[in-house]
């Protein structure tokens, strides 16, 4: 009995953590993408400067690579807090599929390649740090984010 008294109320505790947690989430990963896509277009250029140039890969320790794995456990902790809120399955998703796209764009320039084609990673990336700055900041992120309930729905039940 005294076990499953610990149980529970470790669940309750870490319902409780999760719910006080989630809004940073979403505002941590909003902040972060912001800046990832400023960088991510200013290396852009940089890169299309002398596409044809080879480029050497990026260093484990470049600030953008760490930035981009931030960026890439961050989107995926939303995903779970999403799913663990019982919020929009879309949200989940979309956050996850971010989560990989990021880690894939990080692998492709820890690689050696051509300028043109590191250019078009940070293309792809500005892309997607843009979409997850403006989809985390959403009402309905936010609210998924919060665990909140939307009265018109509960009022449709």
């Amino acid at each position: 009995m005294s076990s499953m008294f610990a149980h529970t109320l470790a669940t309750i505790v870490s319902a409780a953590s999760l719910q006080a947690a989630t809004p940073d989430l979403s505002a941590d990963l909003v902040a972060l993408s912001q800046r990832l896509h400023m960088q991510a277009q200013a290396r852009a250029q940089d890169m299309a400067r002398s596409p044809a140039a080879p480029v050497e890969a990026l260093p484990p320790q470049d600030s953008f690579l760490i930035d981009l794995s931030e960026f890439a456990l961050e989107a995926h902790r939303l995903s779970r807090a999403v799913d663990d809120s019982g919020g929009p399955m879309d949200l989940r998703c979309i956050f996850r599929g971010m989560s990989e796209d990021a880690e894939h764009r990080a692998a492709l320039l820890s690689e050696p390649a051509t300028r043109a084609d590191h250019a078009r990673v940070y293309q792809e990336v500005a892309r997607l740090t843009g979409q997850a700055a403006e989809i985390a900041a959403t009402p309905d992120a936010q609210a998924a984010a919060l665990s909140v309930s939307c009265p018109a729905e509960t009022d449709a039940q």
